[in-house]
């Protein structure tokens, strides 16, 4: 009982600082997702710190700020949309830094720092695509985006612990079932017919189904990689910043596939 009450009073926080941050202007919302960037990249390498492999730490969280400012200002209009190009150097910072550092298995030190930014930083950036249009600041988008997969996320677990027998990928999260996707993906779709119809009425519920939908896909296997890491580490959280909910990359791990496929799909589509 303690361990639900932690966990509920924990998620309410959790929620409210999140949609807080989103509704009160867009200076919140770039404090918010930076801090959830650095920390997502802090405990990512932290799985490596029993390990022999030894990323270039305090560098990659700079570019992965770098990168993060970069796309907030030129969603602001502060800055050109052709400094996007100029970001694709700075990873070869990783490169260049590791030629210095003198550190054993040189090549696994660079992997892992380039992954933790593309796996992490770069999707975390992308949200400024999501929430400014025509310099403009407007979280609807995004709040949407959270509303779907909060709704799955809730649909799969009651669904799953009421209903779930069939595993849905037992060698990497042996809790998972397709009773419980199923049924989170359900309630994505209605969760998206509700913002179609009350929220965003302007954009054509179809697009908000197929939105629902490949943002369960996405979000899935966003979860299911964070579970590969965790799994190949022996870990059970990414930490224990949140209590009764793990670490930062345990609550934001959908997002990391589920960003890039939104934006894709609002670019090309709406």
């Amino acid at each position: 009982m303690k361990n639900f009450f932690v966990r509920t009073l924990t998620g309410i926080a959790f929620t409210g600082v999140v949609v807080g941050s989103l509704l009160l202007n867009e200076y919140t919302f770039g404090i918010l997702f930076l801090f959830v960037l650095l920390a997502g990249l802090h405990e990512f390498f932290n799985f490596f710190k029993n390990a022999e492999i030894k990323p270039n730490r305090i560098l990659a969280s700079v570019i992965g700020g770098v990168i993060f400012i970069a796309f907030f200002l030129i969603g602001k209009g502060i800055l050109p949309e052709t400094t996007y190009f100029s970001l694709i150097p700075v990873f070869l910072l990783v490169f260049i830094a590791e030629l210095y550092r003198g550190r054993n298995f040189p090549f696994e030190n660079i992997a892992a720092g380039v992954l933790g930014l593309i796996y992490i930083a770069l999707p975390l950036s992308m949200i400024s695509l999501l929430v400014f249009s025509n310099n403009t600041y407007s979280p609807a988008l995004l709040l949407a985006l959270f509303v779907i997969i909060w709704s799955y996320d809730s649909g799969a677990y009651l669904f799953g612990v009421t209903l779930g027998k069939h595993r849905l990928f037992k060698r990497i999260s042996p809790k998972k079932s397709w009773e419980g996707a199923i049924g989170g993906a359900l309630l994505a779709i209605a969760a998206a017919s509700l913002i179609s119809s009350y929220f965003v009425p302007e954009v054509d519920l179809i697009h908000w189904i197929i939105l629902a939908v490949i943002t369960v896909i996405s979000a899935t296997y966003g979860d299911l990689t964070e579970s590969l890491f965790k799994r190949q580490f022996n870990l059970k959280d990414s930490s224990n910043f949140l209590p009764g909910h793990g670490g930062i990359l345990d609550r934001f791990d959908s997002l990391f596939f589920a960003v890039p496929t939104m934006v894709l799909y609002w670019r090309i589509f709406v």
